[in-house]
This record gives structure tokens, C-alpha cells and sequence, in this order.
């Protein structure tokens, strides 16, 4: 089955654009060249949501300096083969006739940063909808296959720079970008935004996400969860978990992204019976009390349910964890007595005696930052 495959010659390379163009058309189909222009007052935000990445000033001067305007050219791999090779993110399984040539194009024109290549059509999938707004299967059926004639020039940044039109193309866009999966049933939010209630969303990683869906940090403190969206000029809250931040179990999390399935309405979302049982846990653990809305969702009795939960938690080797998050609540007479950090255990101090202790932590943190560890 054949493969779309693109390169992107960043602005200060494009005089080599012929020759990767000829070496191009002799190991695949080439589809459409396309000259795109990014806005001078977006420039770094681009670079930085393309990459997922805060890029370093010599990797941008590598790139552009004085132009903006890039080449990206598509094409077509009749026959892909894959093999483990080296990357940027460590050992990975990549179609080898698009991550040789890419290597080979950087060798051969003396650059690091000034030649970009997706390493299969995964990646091509989310470069597409960064600089196109098109992920690959609406790519395919849309162009022409036929030797490409001219080259098509656009004006556009990077998708989402001004926020998004709509909840469906906001996931539309994150479907193809970065894995994740939601929280909780939104069967109905896609038509109506949620008003006051948080979008509830499960990453791999937090600050690439934001990044990627140009969502703003609105909480204070590095472990806080709490981003916003522009959707159609209004402001959506999302809380943003990530594996590995506590907010239930790290194997847990891990098995919710493994299971994730696409929902009808275009969004990914837990398991069903992952929903469930994080719903209860919610339910149980995060709140001193559970809310009405929970009652009436699990009609069994409260001591019932904790040993249904219990029970679910045991059987997949699941723990009761302390959330990073400090200002997150933790319900010791369900979730056990569990030992707290010291940062949680310090946020609880009142009065004089309180503000002391957690004064010096701070310095000692300060300290130890500055000096670095032993």
C-alpha cells in the first residue's frame, strides 16, 4: 500500500530546491509543490507549534532569517519499507525510503535544522494539518494525481494560530497531532460548548499539547492542569492531565491511552468501562464528598460502590496515588492513608507557624536550584 510523504525546505536552503525536487521524482511520485508564506508577527509561534517545541535560537537562524516563505513538496510512496532507525525521540520504526532520504538531503546540503522530512505518514498526517489544515485522508482525496505543473502559493500560519472555528475542527486538528483521550462523556458538547464545566483531557504530554493547540496557561504553578481555547470568540477550559502526573495511576493511564477509541461525534475517548470506573474514582477519591451528579449516576450505595472500585483497582494491579497536583483534593477515608508529600502536607499549615515552614521550603527549593544537585 502506498504512502504520502513530504519535505520541507525551510526558508535559507530554498536554492537547493531543484536538486532535492530531481532526486525526489527519481524514488517516488511527487504530488504538488506548494510555496506557503507565515505572517512576520507569528513567525516563532509557527516554528514553535510545527516543532511541538520551544526551538533554540541557532536551530531558527538555520531555518530563516530574513524570509519567511518556505517550500513544502508531497509525494508518493509506491512501495514503503520499515526498519528501526535512530531519531530525534530515540529508537523508533519508520519508513526507511523517507528517513534515509532525509538524512541523505542533510548530509549532502551541510545542515542540521534546514530540511524537514516526516519519517512515515503519521507524521505526514500532522505536518499536513499544521500547514494545510488537512489530514491525509481528505489530502488524498482531494488532489489531483498528476505531475504537478506549478507551484500553488498560500498565505497561512500554522492551524489554530487564531484560535478554532468550532469544537469539531479543534479535534479534527488534535486527531491528527497528539494522542489523547477525554476525560469524561461529552456526548452533547460538541453542538452547545460547555459553559462552567472544564473539557477534561488525558496527554501524553502536557506542554506539547497546549503547544500544539495553542491553549493558554490560566492556573499558576507548574503542576496546575487548568488551560484555555478560543472557539468561535469564546473561551473553552480544558484540564489538561498528563501520564505520569498522578491523577490516577500511571499504568492506568498508560492502559486508557492503549484502549482509546474515536466517538462518533469525532472525538477520543476512554473505554467504556475506563470511563466508569475513573468517573467513580473521581467520584470517591478527588472529593471530600460525592456530588449529587455522581448519585445519580451510580445508584448503588456509597460503600458498595468503594468495593466495586476496590475490586476493579486490584484485579489490574492499579494504586491509589497522590495527584502532583497539591491543590487537587485527596480523600484518605476512601483512597487510604497514604503518606503525602511534604509540599501537600505543608499546604495544610495555618497561622504564623504555617507561613514559616513554608517560607523556608521555598528557600531551601530556591537554593538547591541554584547550586544543583550534589
Amino acid at each position: 500500500m502506498s504512502e504520502l510523504g513530504l519535505i520541507v525546505i525551510w526558508p535559507k536552503h530554498l536554492q537547493h530546491v531543484d536538486a532535492i525536487t530531481i532526486e525526489l521524482e527519481c524514488q517516488f511520485k511527487v504530488i504538488e509543490h506548494y510555496d506557503i508564506q507565515w505572517s512576520k508577527e507569528n513567525f516563532y509561534q509557527n516554528f514553535y507549534r510545527f516543532y511541538g517545541d520551544r526551538l533554540s535560537t541557532k536551530s531558527i537562524k538555520e531555518k530563516a532569517v530574513d524570509s519567511s516563505e518556505f517550500r513544502l513538496i508531497v509525494f508518493k510512496d509506491l512501495n514503503p519499507k520499515y526498519a528501526f532507525r535512530p531519531t530525534a525521540r530515540g529508537i523508533e520504526k519508520v519508513n526507511v525510503n523517507f528517513f534515509d532520504l532525509k538524512k541523505f538531503f542533510r548530509k549532502k546540503f551541510h545542515t542540521r535544522f534546514g530540511i524537514h522530512g516526516s519519517n512515515d505518514e503519521t507524521e505526514t498526517n500532522r505536518d499536513l494539518c499544521l500547514l494545510l489544515g488537512l489530514n491525509v485522508e481528505d489530502y488524498k482525496n482531494q488532489y489531483q494525481d498528476k505531475n504537478p505543473i506549478s507551484v500553488t502559493k498560500i498565505h497561512r500560519d500554522v492551524t489554530g494560530i487564531d484560535g478554532w472555528d468550532s469544537l469539531e475542527s479543534f479535534f479534527y486538528f488534535m486527531n491528527a497531532i497528539e494522542p489523547y483521550a477525554l476525560l469524561s462523556n461529552f456526548d452533547d458538547f460538541i453542538s452547545n460548548l460547555p459553559s462552567g464545566d472544564d473539557i477534561d483531557i488525558l496527554v501524553l504530554n502536557q506542554k506539547k499539547f497546549a503547544l500544539f493547540a495553542n491553549a493558554v496557561k490560566v492556573s499558576k504553578g507548574t503542576e496546575r492542569a487548568n488551560y484555555q481555547i478560543i472557539v468561535n470568540n469564546q473561551r473553552v477550559d480544558l484540564d489538561l492531565r498528563y501520564v505520569g502526573d498522578n491523577y490516577f495511576d500511571i499504568h492506568w493511564q498508560r492502559d486508557c491511552m492503549h484502549t482509546r477509541k474515536l466517538h462518533p461525534k469525532g472525538f477520543y475517548v476512554m473505554s467504556e468501562k475506563n470511563q466508569n470506573f475513573l468517573l467513580l474514582y473521581h467520584a470517591l477519591v478527588h472529593k471530600k464528598e460525592m456530588p449529587e451528579k455522581y448519585r445519580n449516576f451510580f445508584k448503588d450505595p456509597k460503600d458498595k460502590l468503594k468495593i466495586k472500585l476496590y475490586e476493579f483497582m486490584y484485579n489490574n494491579s492499579y494504586h491509589m496515588v497522590e495527584p502532583k497536583d497539591i491543590t487537587l483534593f485527596f480523600n484518605k477515608n476512601n483512597g487510604g492513608d497514604i503518606k503525602f508529600s511534604r509540599p501537600r502536607r505543608l499546604r495544610k499549615k495555618k497561622g504564623v507557624i504555617g507561613f514559616l515552614k513554608k517560607a523556608l521550603y521555598r528557600l531551601n527549593n530556591l537554593a538547591h536550584f541554584r547550586r544543583g544537585p550534589d
